[in-house]
């Protein structure tokens, strides 16, 4: 992918720079930098740029001024936002954002991004256009946010009106009694006046829906609330890969591109811990049991899944001793020498040493090579 990166402050330009080149498992190219967003608007005039690393709040101008002005002339263009405050993130789905990064930029949420402007510019390229009928979509691995059929990120009254949705779509095979859902979702307050939060919870849902298209959102049966509304969602594309019964490279790679973050991971409900745990436990199972039991695996591909499993648990002692000996059988030694050094500076912040096996192993390699 070309690239350029826009803003104000010299030193997060070259720290950001810094940190996509260091990311060798992306093609990704800087064609420019720019501390001024007319000049960066001027080069997309010149050269086919694909994404843009856009600072939000810029000293001559806001950017989601600029994001307009750049997508409307380039539609296909992808942008991720760099911001300093998270609330600017549901501004940054307004304009159809890739996605956006908090300052300071953390390696991992950047691999996230640039892994989700991967997969958005493979999808891009000639899709026909779908016969059936447009759908919702909820995006609830990683960030949160729902899609309507025109592909504009619903806007929620209030917090518990989300949470509400998100629950009854969770469980939308089954009819769900209004006395679970107000334990569930009004756990501190007592069963009337839960109850009541709930009736004028459901009234809001059912209003915001319907006036997305949907006639009859919520049902309601024997004081049972389903919601009746068809959402598509990355949690099930996400489930159906977990049930495959045999994995190839496709559906791996189709695993490490849906799961972009944990379920629902910067939400506080309570109900979604489980979910959450348990979601994550079946990617890196079916992850650990296709790089050990899988004969011949691509190695990229490989590369990748041990990446992300030390990613979902990053002081896991046999995944860091699995990606120790992939790197050894590959002999890329200073990728050894630092991954070993990453080993000990992470396990040094939480007091312990590295473990024995790793150890001797990497010492074996030293010697041997």
């Amino acid at each position: 992918m070309n690239i350029i990166i826009v803003d104000d402050e010299k030193m997060a330009i070259d720290v950001l720079s810094i940190m996509i080149k260091r990311l060798t498992q992306f093609q990704v190219s800087i064609q420019g930098t720019f501390t001024n967003a007319v000049d960066a608007l001027g080069f997309l005039e010149k050269e086919a740029i694909e994404l843009v690393f856009l600072d939000i709040e810029m000293i001559d101008v806001h950017g989601m001024q600029i994001a307009r002005q750049m997508l409307q002339k380039h539609p296909s263009l992808q942008i991720i936002f760099v911001t300093a405050h998270s609330q600017f993130a549901v501004d940054a789905f307004e304009v159809e954002a890739t996605d956006y990064l908090l300052k300071p930029v953390h390696e991992k949420r950047l691999i996230k991004a640039l892994t989700k402007a991967q997969k958005k510019s493979q999808l891009q390229v000639n899709v026909p256009p779908m016969n059936k009928k447009s759908l919702f979509y909820a995006h609830t691995l990683g960030s949160f946010y729902l899609l309507d059929p025109q592909q504009e990120v619903v806007k929620w009254r209030t917090r518990k009106v989300r949470e509400l949705f998100l629950f009854l779509l969770f469980n939308q095979k089954r009819p769900m009694s209004n006395a679970i859902i107000s334990e569930e979702l009004w756990i501190n307050l007592d069963f009337e006046k839960a109850s009541s939060n709930l009736h004028t919870s459901i009234y809001q849902l059912r209003k915001l829906l319907k006036e997305k298209g949907i006639q009859d959102p919520i049902q309601l049966v024997n004081n049972h609330y389903q919601l009746n509304a068809e959402i598509e969602s990355d949690y099930e594309e996400l489930i159906q890969l977990l049930e495959r019964e045999k994995h190839d490279e496709k559906s791996i790679q189709q695993l490490i591109n849906c799961y972009e973050g944990d379920y629902l991971v910067e939400e506080d409900y309570l109900w979604a811990v489980q979910i959450r745990l348990r979601l994550k436990q079946g990617v890196l199972h079916v992850l650990e049991q296709y790089v050990t039991s899988t004969n011949s695996v691509n190695s990229l591909l490989k590369f990748n899944c041990l990446q992300m499993m030390l990613q979902l648990d990053e002081f896991n002692e046999q995944y860091m001793f699995l990606l120790l000996e992939f790197l050894i059988e590959q002999n890329k030694k200073q990728d050894c020498l630092k991954f070993f050094e990453t080993i000990q500076a992470k396990l040094a912040e939480i007091g312990l040493s590295v473990p024995e096996r790793i150890h001797r192993r990497y010492n074996e390699y030293l010697v041997n090579v």
